[in-house]
Parts: C-alpha cells; structure tokens; sequence
C-alpha cells in the first residue's frame, strides 16, 4: 500500500481517539445500568430453582421450556450465581458482558479482515460502534436479558467459523454445527435462526454436499426444541396476526432508533427490510467472495430474529413498542451490511484521496453523537426500571408493576420477603435513582 492511500495521523488519531472514548462509555454504562435484584421474569426463575432443590430433578430444571425457551445457560448460570456468588447477582452480569464484548470483537475482527490494508482500523472499529451502542449494554446489565446475548454469542460464532479460507477446515464445521449453534438455541428460541443462515452459507458453495446435513441436523435439533411444545405449556398466546406481524416485523427491523420516533418505525423497517434484501441477493450469487456470504448470514440471522418475534408476539406487544431488549439481535444485521459497504469505501478512498480523511473525522463524530444519545436512553430506561424495583422492595404500589414485576404482586411480595430473610439478591452496584420527590439510597445499604 502506498503512502498516498494511506489515512494521515491526524485522521487515524481522531478515529482512534472517537473510538477510545465510545467504548469507554460502554464500560461506563455496565454500571450504570446494572440491575441486580430480582424482578419480571427473575422470580419465576427463581422459583423454579427451588422446585428443583425439593424434588431433584435436574433434566426438568434445565430442559422445561419457559415462555418457549429453553434457557439451558440462563439456570445454569443461576444456579452458580446462588451457590458460589451467594445469589448476588454479579455471575448474571459477568456473563451478561462477557457474552457482549466476546460477540463484538468477533465481529470487529471479521469487519477488520475484511476491509483490507488501510481501513482495519475503520472496518474493525465501526462493527465495534455497532455491537456496542447504548441500548444494547442493556441486555448485558440485567438478570433477565442475559438470555438475548447468549443466544447472539453463539450464534454469530457458528457463522463466523464457518469462513472459508483455503478449505473447509472439519474443526472449524464440527465446532460450528454441533456446538457453536444448537448452543444458541440454549439461551434463546432466536437462537434456532442461526440454522437457515448456516444453510445460505452453503448453498450456493463450491461445497453443496454440506446443504443435505446440516439440513438433516437443523430440522432434528427444531423437533427436540419443539417436542412437548404447546401454546399452554410455553407461555405463547398468538392473536391476530396478518398486517399486525408485518408490522411489528418492520419495528423491529427499525430497532433501536423505533423506541425514540415510533412514527419512524414503518418507514425506516421497509428500508432496512429493502437494502438486506438486495444486500442477500448480491451476496446469494455463485461469484460472491465468502466473506459477502458470512455477511449475508449475519443479516439472514436478523431477519429470521424478526420474523419469530412477528409471529409470536402478535397481540401481545404494540408493533410501536417492540421490546428494545431485541435491538442486540440486529447487530449481526448492522455489521453485515457494513461489511458489504466495505469495498465501496474502498473505491471512494481511492477516488476522492482528499476527502477521505475528512469523512473518517466525520464517522468518528457521529459515532460519539450517536453513542452519547443512546447513553442517555439507556441511562434512562434502566433507571426506570430500578425505581420500579426499588418502590416494589419499599412497600409502594403502582400499576407499571404489574408488569415491570410480575401480574400478582402479592405473590411476588411474599417470594422477595423470602429472598430478604436469606440474604438473597439484595445487592446493588449504584443508588436507587430518586423518587420524584426525593434523594436515591443504596439499594444495598444496611437498615434499607
């Protein structure tokens, strides 16, 4: 490469110096968002837990399906936080962020290799920018999101060894196919979209032997996840569905930037929904490079995320209001498409070599703007949520928890009184925001 093509100090110190301050607010807002105690879905975990102490049942522990699931990791990872963390809540974040930032400097490191000499540092950084916004620290932070990392762990992980290189490697394809993705579906139902985009992979390789059985092995791995399954047992309740799906759908293709301007939720979801497509299409033809095909799996990955939730939250969630706890499932959709602009920025700095430096100085400021905007809504929405858990825990009564801490809140009073007499999850790493009229405390002082 030559001095000429590359970028000037200057231009690389800015990018670098952007990228240094975004991921240090992302180290900020691990704690800052923390959420240790218990609420929504936690007690029934819980609960659950203790089922298992009575009876001995360690196959139904782990394998019954919760709201369809079955979160394999999520109580194994309880069942260490409560045996050897004291139940303090710490295990649930430590995997929360290892999951996170281990999802994200996998995908760095795929963006990097694949932008070539003389944008590493731009390819590489800018999927760190988009694995690691605001929002999506969110789900690293709390008990009950931890499931949506996991399942993104080891599904972009299943992708990404499968690259080809000089050949496929048969370690790299075992590690892949009967590890990497049936893990996935063992911290989320989401989990089970990583099977179809191992099978675009494949398709259309100079290696379609592979189709029939990783097919063979999606299909039987869905019919163990799927067996005993029914609408009464999984917590599933679908009404309606037809525009209502599509709605939703198109919201969730709009994540994270819906849950700031609804109303840009339809338009934004059919743009993202247009570009993917053409972005598979380009990527689905014989002559694309491999690496196009890992970045169109990584936005099939999304795009089946989508879909399921469409499906199976029909009815049960406003298409305005689609949970931002999915945003972490487009981040596979956001670096592929980065990565497929990769060789455009390539002939733009060819092009215009002058104007190069300015539009990295450019990226590096609106990725700060924009990281310093989800900062704040993430800071925001988790202290909502801790001060509903706070008023919970002080005796207070309102309707938001009803479903911030569950629909019979005696039921969930008396399961925390228990979790207080055994010194159970009564730790926090921040103050309780305030009251409207007053001062936050300790969540975890003496005499609270």
């Amino acid at each position: 490469m030559s001095e000429g093509q590359r970028l000037s100090r200057p231009a690389r110190a800015a990018f670098a110096g952007a990228l240094a301050i975004y991921l240090g607010v992302a180290g900020w807002l691990v704690w800052r968002t923390s959420i240790l105690e218990p609420y929504s879905d936690m007690y029934d975990w819980l609960a659950r837990w203790r089922a298992w102490q009575a009876d001995g049942n360690l196959g139904r522990y782990l394998w019954a399906p919760h709201n369809f699931h079955h979160l394999v990791w999520t109580f194994t990872v309880l069942a260490l936080d409560i045996r050897a963390f004291g139940a303090s809540g710490y295990l649930f974040l430590a995997v929360g962020v290892i999951c996170l930032a281990a999802t994200a400097a996998m995908l760095a490191r795929f963006a990097s290799r694949a932008a070539g000499p003389g944008l590493g540092l731009i390819g590489g950084g800018v999927a760190l920018a988009l694995s690691l916004m605001g929002c999506d620290i969110l789900d690293a932070t709390a008990d009950i999101n931890i499931t949506y990392v996991q399942a993104l762990l080891f599904a972009v992980a299943a992708i990404l060894l499968v690259q080809r290189q000089v050949r496929w490697r048969r370690w790299r394809l075992f590690l892949s196919f009967l590890v990497c993705a049936p893990a996935a579906g063992l911290g989320s139902a989401a989990g089970l979209a990583v099977w179809p985009a191992l099978l675009f992979v494949f398709w259309r390789s100079d290696k379609p032997r592979h189709v029939l059985p990783l097919a063979s092995m999606s299909v039987s791995f869905a019919a163990i996840y799927l067996f005993g399954q029914s609408y009464a047992t999984s917590g599933l309740a679908v009404h309606g569905g037809g525009l209502q799906s599509v709605e939703l759908i198109l919201n969730y293709l709009a994540l994270p930037w819906v849950r700031a301007v609804p109303a840009a939720g339809l338009p934004l979801g059919v743009v993202v929904l247009a570009v993917s497509l053409v972005a598979l299409a380009g990527a689905f033809r014989q002559e694309a490079q491999g690496t196009a095909r890992i970045a169109g799996a990584l936005i099939l990955f999304s795009l089946g995320t989508a879909a399921m939730a469409g499906l199976a939250r029909t009815g049960a969630t406003a298409p305005s209001l689609v949970p931002m706890r999915y945003a972490a499932f487009m981040i596979p959709l956001h670096v592929g498409l980065w990565v497929l602009a990769l060789p455009y920025m390539r002939r733009f700095r060819a092009r215009r070599p002058r104007a190069r430096d300015a539009a990295v100085i450019a990226v590096a400021v609106a990725m700060l703007g924009h990281q310093g905007l989800m900062g704040l809504f993430a800071v925001r929405t988790a202290d909502i949520n801790l001060r509903v858990v706070a008023d919970f825990r002080e005796g207070r009564r309102s309707p938001a928890m009803l479903t911030a801490i569950g629909p019979d809140l005696a039921l969930r009073a008396a399961q925390a009184a228990q979790l207080r007499r055994e010194g159970r999850y009564q730790r926090e790493l921040r103050r309780d925001p305030p009251t409207a009229g007053g001062s936050g405390t300790s969540a975890s002082s003496p005499g609270r």
